[in-house]
């Protein structure tokens, strides 16, 4: 009885280890692939939010009197805003470095007689979708804040991310490798 009881559970074990995902646990065919990352688990915007956002509001909490509760909410709020930023100002990034090479061809294209044609980063629309995103994210900071540290922090240049396109738009084609 105890061999045909320890069989059953080595049968099982095995079964279970036979159902797990292939690839390092990761669900097949999901996730992003290795090279459009740069071979990184994460892109760099969701691993550099966290210390982003606590350096940023664990600065100015003093000066909003800020409880812990509102302190989290806070620090998930501005990470949440700059990874958007950045996961959107990366696409935009993307799409110029494709319409640079040529955009997607087919196989029957001529892939090295054509030229893109006066291809230019669309800043506009990226500083456009950027406050929108701002935008957003400042409705929420106003319902997160009471009236007087609302009042506050909108005089507090340093947390806004809404004046820094220009800076964020550079780190992002920095950290952004071309993928063509």
């Amino acid at each position: 009885m105890r061999k045909l009881l320890f069989t059953i559970c080595a049968c099982m074990v095995a079964l279970i280890a036979n159902a797990q995902p292939m690839g390092g646990g990761r669900p097949m065919g999901g996730g992003r692939p290795p090279m459009m990352m740069g071979n990184m688990e994460k892109p760099f915007y969701e691993t550099e939010s966290d210390s982003v956002a606590n350096a940023r509001i664990i600065d100015v909490a003093g000066r909003l009197d800020l409880n812990e509760k509102t302190l989290d909410k806070m620090i998930k709020l501005y990470t949440q805003q700059y990874e958007e930023l950045c996961r959107n100002l990366q696409m935009a990034v993307m799409e110029y470095q494709m319409n640079l090479n040529g955009g997607f061809r087919g196989r029957n294209s001529n892939m090295g007689m054509q030229q893109p044609a006066n291809v230019t980063f669309d800043t506009e629309s990226a500083r456009q979708t950027y406050e929108k995103i701002c935008q957003k994210y400042e409705k929420r900071y106003k319902k997160a804040l009471s009236d007087t540290q609302y009042q506050v922090w909108g005089t507090l240049s340093s947390t806004r991310l809404d004046n820094k396109f220009s800076n964020l738009l550079q780190h992002v084609q920095d950290k952004t490798e071309s993928i063509f």
